[in-house]
């Protein structure tokens, strides 16, 4: 089987992370993949197509030079023709627009994953509606939450709708650095240190843990830190926040990083306080490495950590709720440990990479089988 895995990449984020690590399981037992990227204006980051490079059979740069690029329709086109994939599997709303029009005339079925819908402004408020009624179109439409798979359910019909969780390499996501070495090469011994990996969006609600980070009583003010991983539209805007709360010696904003598993060695808890997710990836490696996890209760978060066991769920918008949940993980070592250990098993047991590949694997063969099953003739 031949599969094209299709995105429209603005940064290596969630999307570009399963997609990665789907491509990876999928190469491990045989499936041939290629990977295309819509180049937007030349401003596409094609970071995924150097870190998938080992798991590919080719790889597609689709130029895309505004909104509706017509000549992006038939460079996709000319390759679907001449590549002859089983499957396209498209990531974002951009790329399922663009390969609905490119398979026509061609045998290849469309799957794509919906990971999540952005709204923060008009203009994405109407991609999201429009990738919402176009995912009819296609031979399946997945969801990797429940909140994303039951919208879905709104626009799609009920045989076609399908939900397949994220899953991480658990062998990846396992700390080989100690907890002591990776905080001294951060320059942060002695510090207990709260980590937030993602982009720094509104939707992430870092504002939330900045204030809770601020209200933090004396006794731990000067010894609790945060590690802020990742980049985005609202770092400026966050740095301004963490200079009015006096928060610039405790608050370090790294950037992007590709050293994660280093850098989730060195946190003592990881903090997600998001206002709006689906499946996010970056709770399952912090909890493959080991980590007790603080969440807000958005998307799948309640599905993937036990209330109390391997982490705490709290309230989005909240700041309070989160600097007590901080304080309780903070102060009590012992019940930090035991909620870490948890929460790799959890991960080990229910969201490895190599299940969600069988899944999809699962999926495209049973749309190419069923584009194959000739319709049955009523008999008259």
């Amino acid at each position: 089987m031949r599969v094209l895995q299709l995105l429209s990449s603005t940064g290596f984020h969630g999307a570009e992370t399963m997609t990665v690590e789907l491509v990876r399981q999928l190469h491990a037992v045989g499936v041939t993949i290629d990977l295309g990227v819509f180049d937007n204006d030349g401003r596409a980051d094609k970071e995924i197509l150097r870190v998938a490079a080992p798991y590919i059979n080719d790889s597609l740069v689709i130029p895309c030079r505004r909104q509706f690029d017509w000549s992006a329709v038939r460079v996709l086109h000319g390759y679907l023709n001449q590549r002859r994939p089983d499957v396209i599997h498209s990531h974002k709303y951009k790329t399922t627009f663009y390969a609905l029009l490119s398979r026509r005339n061609t045998p290849c079925r469309l799957i794509a994953t919906y990971h999540n819908w952005l709204y923060d402004t008009l203009s994405l408020r109407f991609y999201a509606a429009l990738d919402k009624r176009l995912a009819r179109y296609c031979d399946a439409a997945v969801g990797v939450s429940e909140p994303v798979t039951q919208e879905l359910q709104r626009h799609v019909p009920a045989p076609k709708v399908r939900r397949i969780g994220n899953g991480i390499d658990t062998e990846v996501y396992l700390p080989r650095t100690s907890h002591l070495d990776a905080k001294q090469a951060l320059g942060l011994s002695g510090k207990t240190l709260v980590g937030f990996v993602g982009r720094l969006s509104a939707d992430k609600g870092l504002s939330h843990l900045l204030h809770a980070l601020a209200a933090m009583p004396t006794s731990l003010a000067e010894s609790v830190h945060a590690v802020i991983v990742g980049d985005g539209e609202h770092r400026r805007t966050l740095e301004t926040e963490a200079r009015a709360l006096r928060l610039t010696e405790r608050v370090h904003f790294l950037g992007n990083r590709r050293d994660t598993p280093l850098l989730y060695a060195a946190f003592d808890v990881f903090v997600l306080p998001s206002r709006r997710e689906g499946f996010p990836m970056v709770l399952l490696e912090a909890m493959s490495c080991g980590l007790p996890v603080i969440a807000t209760r958005v998307g799948d978060v309640e599905r993937i950590i036990e209330q109390g066991v391997s982490g705490l769920v709290v309230e989005p918008a909240d700041a309070t709720a989160l600097q007590q949940a901080l304080q309780a993980v903070i102060t009590e070592p012992e019940r930090a440990k035991r909620m870490g250990a948890a929460a790799r098993e959890r991960v080990e047991q229910r969201f490895s990479s190599a299940q969600m590949a069988r899944e999809y694997l699962a999926l495209y063969e049973h749309v190419v089988r069923e584009a194959a099953t000739p319709p049955r003739v009523p008999r008259g």
